[in-house]
């Protein structure tokens, strides 16, 4: 009887013990369940995340590209623009020479002109002196 009386103890303690580990793990299945349920939606998250950040990254290549292509177009105009200017400074600076060159060709026309007439001017003096003296 005691045997028994023992034996039936332990089967009620671990029985007990038993229902006490079945609810554990069910305690801990569902504990698991909701962490996974938690990694599926931290991971659909990341992954949103990393595809926006993809996504922006694209745009930001395609803007950086578009910036720099409209800058090395400004650029080359820029360094055009420049050699225009200088270009068209030699030609004024070229075109202010010939100016300065053509007023004096025209001042010495002038000048040659005036004496030329000064001397004939002085020759027919001096022919209308040789007259007057004879």
């Amino acid at each position: 009887q005691v045997s028994q009386r023992e034996l039936d103890l332990f089967h009620q303690d671990s029985e007990a013990q038993m229902k006490k580990w079945q609810q554990e793990k069910k305690e801990i299945r569902e504990h698991l369940k909701g962490l996974r349920s938690s990694a599926k939606k931290h991971t659909d998250t990341r992954d949103r995340y990393l595809k926006t950040i993809d996504d922006k990254e694209k745009q930001y290549n395609v803007y950086l590209n578009k910036f720099l292509d409209t800058s090395n177009r400004f650029a080359n105009e820029k360094v055009k623009l420049e050699e225009l200017i200088k270009k068209s400074q030699d030609e004024s600076q070229e075109c202010e020479k010939r100016a300065v060159k053509a007023e004096l060709s025209v001042f010495q026309t002038w000048k040659e002109t005036e004496v030329w007439k000064l001397n004939g001017t002085v020759a027919k003096a001096e022919a209308n002196l040789q007259m007057l003296k004879a």
